[in-house]
């Protein structure tokens, strides 16, 4: 995809076009589609490719869960994007495009607020022997940005352990260690640990440089039912939800007064800041995953590969058997999911009743993430839609319910289930619930030239080609196979990356008692003498395949 999915404050998330990242990565792609639409050699292309970096291949220079800073270009419609890590539901109705563009980002920074301990967003302008060249598009900053060598070290060995530099183009997260007297040259890092505490101890002169990403120290100026006014540098004021504050279980002023007394200082670091000549809004967090800068900040004993190593550093740590059948690559979003997609969770305890919105839930034995189940997923939708309140009801606090995963909003850590029994309780939601061989009733979406596509479920579907869907071939197989009808069939494959079930319904295959060979192991059924059903898939010099 030649695009990035950004995961953004309370449940919403935005898309990013490659052209929108940085203007040296622009370059690189409009320079890479005029040499291709001028080549006529499509293999001298693919050696080219291959032998230099390929600027579209976007995984070559982001990791699922890095953090990046970014500004709203345009909202639209009509779009899947405009709700975060959900794959059930209805049409999303909003789509956020973004920029992450450093000339965007940091346009509004006063060149005299540059300081030590602050957090800028920066692309590699060019790698040099000693380090790289680094653009910030800081307006007015008569500036040079320097990352040495070893400075760029720790951060691809913690997050990109496959490559040995920074490419030009790559965006990255970058604290000032050292401003020259002049002011005319910058010494950044983008070390972990040094990016994660860098704070921002001076007073900017404008509230303007405030940014996303920063650490700061502030005051708690007062304590509400559901969040915190605080206060920084002396006098510009932001707020703290309990998504923010990571107490989504807090239920009343007093809990929070318990953590938070008026008067404390508290390290928050800002998620959204919004100056407009209307009002000004600057939204912090608490989190422990956000203060801490880190994508993950715990292990929940759920996560796939991908995620525990983002939450403890390291690719040594494990996950269930069924979890990792259906992680699909190192780049899927999955891998960032404390809990995988179709996850069912048994004793999951109502903590919290947000009256309008849904409940909080807590996951047995997991304390670095809490649940969150909207109101439109407590029940089946043909059920009448139900009344919550904390006291009494079906979904009351302290009451115990079996939910299944849906859903993950990475900057919220909240993990979105449904209570709908049709969902919990259906056997097949997510692929690694079928396996080869296995007998499924499905019902016809639609009849093409190539075949029929089938719903096995309410999420999941198949597709039968047509050279499985029938013994003998019918004079009008359009006939037999009409939407809606409901047939029955034979999981042939299934297709991990892709995520693809491929069917048949062919009678003789359906109907079989003859046992199936899986693959070419002797646990997958491949033992000499073994008797079992075959197609002919084409014909061959010297035989049939």
């Amino acid at each position: 995809d030649l695009q990035l999915r950004v995961s953004l404050p309370n449940g919403l998330s935005g898309v990013v076009p490659i052209t929108s990242i940085s203007p040296e990565l622009t370059a690189l792609v409009e320079k890479a589609a005029e040499e291709q639409e001028d080549s006529e050699d499509d293999d001298a292309m693919d050696v080219d490719t291959e032998q230099n970096d390929d600027p579209l291949d976007l995984k070559s220079r982001f990791y699922i869960g890095q953090f990046v800073k970014c500004a709203i270009v345009e909202l639209g419609s009509g779009d899947e994007h405009g709700k975060a890590g959900t794959k059930t539901g209805a049409t999303q109705s909003h789509r956020i495009e973004l920029t992450l563009m450093p000339e965007e980002i940091n346009k509004r920074i006063d060149p005299e607020d540059l300081c030590e301990g602050q957090i800028l967003t920066a692309s590699v302008k060019s790698v040099e022997d000693r380090g790289y060249v680094l653009n910030t598009g800081v307006s007015n900053a008569a500036t040079a940005t320097f990352l040495p060598l070893d400075a760029a070290k720790a951060w691809l060995k913690r997050w990109m352990p496959l490559s040995t530099e920074l490419k030009v183009g790559q965006l990255v997260e970058a604290a000032i260690v050292k401003i020259s007297e002049d002011r005319r040259s910058i010494h950044v890092t983008i070390a972990p640990e040094s990016v994660s505490r860098a704070t921002v101890n001076s007073t900017y002169k404008t509230m303007a440089s405030v940014q996303p990403g920063q650490l700061i120290p502030a005051t708690v100026m007062k304590v509400w039912n559901r969040g915190l006014s605080l206060r920084f540098m002396g006098f510009y004021d932001c707020s703290a939800d309990l998504t923010a504050l990571g107490m989504l279980d807090t239920s009343d002023k007093s809990q929070l007064e318990g953590v938070y007394n008026p008067a404390t200082s508290v390290k928050v670091r800002v998620l959204y800041v919004s100056l407009t000549t209307a009002a000004k809004t600057v939204i912090v967090s608490t989190a422990r995953h956000i203060v801490s800068f880190t994508p993950r900040p715990a292990l929940t004993g759920y996560e796939l590969p991908d995620a525990a190593r983002l939450a403890v550093g390291s690719s040594g740590a494990t996950a269930s058997e069924d979890a990792a059948a259906e992680s699909s690559s190192a780049g899927s979003e999955y891998g960032l999911w404390p809990i995988p997609y179709g996850t069912v969770i048994d004793g999951c305890k109502v903590v919290n009743v947000m009256e309008k919105f849904g409940i909080v839930l807590q996951i047995p034995g997991v304390e670095s993430v809490r649940a969150f189940c909207s109101i439109g997923s407590l029940v089946d939708e043909n059920d009448e839609k139900p009344s919550i309140s904390r006291g009494s009801g079906r979904f009351h606090v302290d009451t115990v319910h079996r939910a299944r995963v849906v859903g993950y909003d990475a900057i919220d850590g909240v993990v979105k289930v449904t209570l709908r029994p049709s969902a919990v309780n259906e056997p097949y939601f997510i692929v690694s619930d079928l396996a080869p061989g296995n007998h499924v009733s499905g019902t016809i979406k639609r009849f093409t030239d190539a075949g029929v596509e089938v719903a096995i479920s309410s999420t999941l579907s198949g597709f039968i080609h047509k050279h499985d869907l029938f013994d003998t071939k019918p004079i009008h197989p359009e006939l037999l196979f009409k939407q809606g009808k409901r047939i029955a069939c034979r999981v042939l494959k299934i297709q991990k990356e892709k995520r693809g079930i491929l069917l048949t319904c062919r009678k003789s295959l359906v109907q079989s008692k003859l046992p199936a060979v899986l693959g070419y192991s002797e646990s997958e059924g491949a033992v000499p003498g073994t008797v079992t059903m075959a197609t002919v898939d084409r014909e061959v010099k010297g035989g049939y395949v």
